[in-house]
């Protein structure tokens, strides 16, 4: 419908701007009435042609330039009410092509909103609308930190917007284009700097992510290879429970070391939630919670545990011997846990050197507070503009003063210099920001980039122990025992008979 009458008041538009055209006159004016001549215009009339006929006469040239002045300002032979009627009508047309764009642009389809539930999980195509302007959660911009260096920044503009009017007697004589320069050497130095920082900051986050994955691999595998050579549930559960509490462990012990106050750290004691936990395999008995505290890190113990009691399994032949490949597999399974447990302390704890990161932090530092002094000077040579232009008399000291550009040029400088000084500075505060706080992958101090841990490790005890139950049961034939079958068998006899035989040899000297 909006459509239709857009198109119908254009074609009507055309259609009266072609009559009008074709006319040659004005029809749709009254004809004015000839002017009436009165003695004082007859003598005025004639004083100004006295005086035209005593002006030297203009070269040829002049001439040519006032026939071309005429050719580029040519205007149609319309009435006033003619073109009042066009841009009436244009005006009208643009405006009901923005209501049209403005109604279009109001629907906002379920596939844009974020949903954002923690770092890792939210809707990646809410981030194609604008809506993402207007959402803080989990960002950067709730940190306050940035908020506080904000308030800084604009302290020292109003500081030096101050002093410039206070010691210089015409402020709105200088020239607020100028002070831009200063900051044009930094800008293009800064922005090189913080891409590869922020690049590298990413690259950590992942490597550690990726590592905390991995954790969760080796134990699916770890688990399927037992139940397929048939072991018993309670012995696939201990291994699966130290595996599990591994991860738990990693993660916390993660947290607790970037917590900087010492009184936080005590509230997080990581052996608080292991004991008489109602998650069977998020447990550890009091027995392994006393042999584990005393240790700095314990992770790898657990995985030394699941080592051990491999090789308990192939002594006791539950699982193929220790000289078979099937056992280097399960082992080789624990020792690509211990590398990603080392992955992810690496990454955590092996920072970027501190002479690169303070030389850095240092950069942008300097290059925010030369833009708060450039948006300074800029804001008190606009405000003296601005009251100059208002009364030439408006100055601190007395002085008369008479600005080069009128009241909006002066504001538009305000605006130009408000975006280049002011809000570029703050996008550096933020990504020097971000960097910082991708270095807490685990949480600590700053939880904005922090990997949703206690989460992923309750999905993952809920998935293993229903794989527990299906493995239990097969759908059509009975679940596999490698210690009750008869292929193994002349294996661990010959194994036993050739440690007999070893034990009664007498040794040589």
């Amino acid at each position: 419908m909006i459509r239709g009458m857009a198109t119908s008041i254009w074609g009507i538009s055309l259609l009266w701007i072609y009559v009008c055209a074709c006319s040659g006159e004005g029809s749709a004016c009254p004809p004015t009435p000839p002017p009436v001549i009165t003695t004082q215009v007859l003598i005025q009339t004639g004083i100004n042609s006295s005086a035209v006929s005593q002006m030297p006469a203009k070269p040829a040239n002049g001439t040519a330039e006032a026939d071309q002045s005429d050719q580029t300002a040519k205007e149609l032979p319309w009435s006033s009410l003619q073109i009042w009627l066009v841009m009436k009508a244009v005006m009208l047309l643009l405006l009901l092509l923005c209501a049209v764009a403005c109604l279009g642009s109001l629907r906002q389809p379920d596939i844009f909103n974020l949903r954002v539930k923690d770092t890792m999980t939210y809707n990646a195509l809410g981030l194609l609308s604008w809506i993402a302007l207007l959402s803080a959660s989990r960002t950067v911009w709730i940190n306050k930190t940035i908020w506080i260096m904000a308030c800084r920044f604009c302290s020292v503009v109003l500081a030096v917007a101050l002093l410039e009017i206070s010691m210089f007697p015409d402020p709105g004589s200088m020239d607020p284009l100028a002070f831009s320069e200063i900051t044009s050497v930094l800008t293009v130095f800064v922005s090189l700097l913080l891409g590869f920082y922020l690049t590298s900051s990413v690259k950590r986050w992942s490597t550690c992510i990726d590592g905390f994955l991995n954790l969760f691999e080796v134990i699916r595998a770890l688990q399927m290879q037992l139940h397929a050579l048939g072991v018993g549930r309670g012995d696939i559960a201990r291994v699966v429970r130290y595996g599990l509490v591994s991860s738990w462990l990693c993660a916390r012990l993660q947290r607790i070391d970037n917590i900087a106050s010492k009184k936080k750290k005590a509230v997080y004691s990581p052996f608080q939630g292991l004991r008489d936990a109602p998650d069977v395999f998020l447990s550890l008995t009091d027995e392994e919670c006393e042999k584990l505290e005393g240790i700095d890190d314990p992770c790898p113990i657990l995985w030394l545990w699941v080592a051990l009691f491999l090789g308990r399994l192939a002594s006791d032949g539950d699982i193929p011997p220790m000289a078979s490949p099937t056992y280097g597999r399960m082992v080789m399974l624990a020792n690509d846990a211990q590398v990603a447990l080392k992955e992810i302390r690496m990454t955590t704890e092996v920072k970027i050197p501190y002479l690169y990161t303070h030389t850095l932090s240092a950069i942008v530092h300097l290059n925010n507070i030369l833009c708060a002094i450039s948006m300074g000077l800029t804001l008190g040579s606009c405000i003296g503009a601005a009251l100059t232009s208002i009364d030439s008399r408006l100055t601190l000291y007395g002085i008369e003063s008479y600005p080069t550009s009128t009241a909006s040029q002066t504001l538009q400088l305000l605006l130009v210099q408000s975006l280049k000084c002011f809000f570029v500075p703050l996008l550096y505060q933020a990504c020097l920001e971000i960097c910082f706080c991708l270095y807490s992958a685990f949480g600590g101090e700053t939880e904005e980039a922090m990997i949703p841990s206690d989460r992923m490790v309750k999905e993952w005890s809920n998935e293993l122990a229903g794989l527990m139950d299906l493995a239990m049961h097969p759908p059509h034939w009975q679940a596999p025992a490698f210690k009750h079958s008869i292929s193994h068998v002349p294996d661990i006899q010959r194994t036993k008979a050739q440690i007999s035989q070893s034990a009664k040899k007498p040794m040589k000297v």
